[in-house]
């Protein structure tokens, strides 16, 4: 059973014996190249022949190199091995040799000496375009345009130019104007679809076939919603302000990703700066209008817009609700009133002097009247006819003064 087990063994030692001398290696083979060319473009087919010579020796396969590193193992009984290969780009170019295997005299696998070298020179692709974004930034917003230049060395060679997101080429929803050294790529109305990296590239018309150059460094395009409507806020919060007292707006954008510009509105008619001595605030994603004074007659509806600085576009947002604003006139100038009414008076005689104001007036009747019985002044002032004359003057229709001494009911 030892000798069984170790004829095989020593069989596969004669495998990794050392090749001997050159001198008692085969002879190298020949090798040839086609077609020839001087520089080849990518794309090309080229076919190494290698030939070896005649011996008595059993052959047993071909062996190719290059000097990027890669080398191919072919197994076959002829004497003549033909290698093709396409040429995909500068690493298919430099030095290439081949050699043979035989089995000599010995029953020993032995390689041949090394061809002579072929040298293949490759053109290298087009240079690389350089991509570009038509903004200050590559960030948008939904429903904007979206422009991207493609721009190639200069040079007279026929281009075509390629856009391309995430390495597929942009074909359908864009419009494409082509130029001789760049090409743009617009996008008419962007949507979230278009968040991605953009790259570009060209083909060059060389010898009747176009090669594609290097692809363009990537581009990182963000698209974002579109911002929601602010919201406005009143102060006073009851939406009432007295002319000449201080009325507040306040308008809080939904974001503050770009710069922002603030508008207010009153019955849809933007307020200008300034109007009525009013003082404009912006902080961040907040502006305040403010009147010192409100407005005499100023009562509307009011609302307020923002504008996004979109890759220097400025993009509106829709306008906030509206809100209902009322400014009340000031309270009418009081009357002073004197009892006794020519203001003369014997000394020691009583004088009363009555400032009333108009507001008395805003009462109902019934109202004003439990008010004039609720003091022994008020009383003394309601029961004065030039008061009551006073008082009946705003009222459309005739009044007298009630009778309060005797409890009867006002006529009118």
């Amino acid at each position: 059973m030892g000798p069984l087990r170790l004829v095989p063994l020593l069989a596969s030692l004669q495998m990794f014996l050392p090749r001997g001398s050159p001198t008692d290696l085969p002879p190298p083979p020949n090798i040839t190249v086609t077609p020839e060319k001087t520089e080849y473009l990518i794309g090309d087919t080229i076919s190494i022949r290698c030939v070896a010579p005649w011996s008595k020796e059993k052959m047993q396969g071909f062996q190719f190199s290059g000097t990027s590193g890669w080398a191919v193992h072919v197994r076959t009984l002829r004497r003549t091995y033909v290698h093709r290969f396409n040429i995909t780009g500068p690493k298919d170019g430099g030095w290439h040799a081949c050699t043979y295997t035989v089995i000599n005299q010995f029953r020993r696998l032995v390689r041949s000496q090394e061809s002579k070298s072929i040298i293949i020179s490759v053109k290298d692709r087009p240079s690389q375009p350089t991509l570009a974004v038509k903004s200050s930034t590559g960030v948008t917003v939904e429903g904007q345009p979206l422009v991207l230049l493609c721009a190639a060395p200069a040079g007279d060679a026929e281009r075509r130019f390629h856009f391309y997101k995430e390495k597929v080429e942009v074909v359908s929803g864009t419009e494409l104007t082509l130029g001789d050294t760049e090409a743009q790529l617009r996008v008419v109305e962007s949507d979230r679809n278009h968040t991605g990296n953009f790259t570009c590239g060209y083909e060059e018309n060389t010898e009747g076939r176009w090669i594609s150059s290097y692809h363009s460094q990537a581009v990182e395009i963000l698209v974002k919603e579109a911002a929601s409507a602010p919201s406005l806020g009143v102060d006073p919060p009851t939406g009432v302000a007295s002319e000449a007292y201080p009325l507040r707006l306040t308008c809080v954008a939904s974001r503050d990703d770009f710069r922002l510009r603030f508008h207010f509105y009153r019955n849809g008619v933007e307020i200008p700066p300034g109007q009525e001595g009013s003082k404009t605030g912006n902080a961040g994603n907040f502006s305040e209008l403010f009147f010192p004074q409100s407005p005499r007659k100023f009562s509307g509806k009011f609302s307020c817009g923002v504008e996004e600085d979109v890759g220097g576009k400025w993009v509106p947002s829709p306008q906030s609700e509206a809100v209902d604003v009322t400014v009340k006139d000031l309270p009418s100038q009081p009357a002073l009133l004197s009892d006794p009414a020519s203001g003369q008076v014997i000394d020691g005689d009583p004088l009363v002097l009555t400032c009333l104001l108009h507001i008395i007036s805003l009462l109902t009747l019934p109202d004003l009247l439990r008010l004039c019985q609720t003091c022994r002044y008020l009383h003394e002032v309601c029961d004065s006819e030039a008061n009551w004359c006073h008082l009946c003057t705003p009222v459309p229709h005739r009044c007298q003064r009630p009778a309060l001494q005797e409890g009867r009911h006002p006529q009118q």
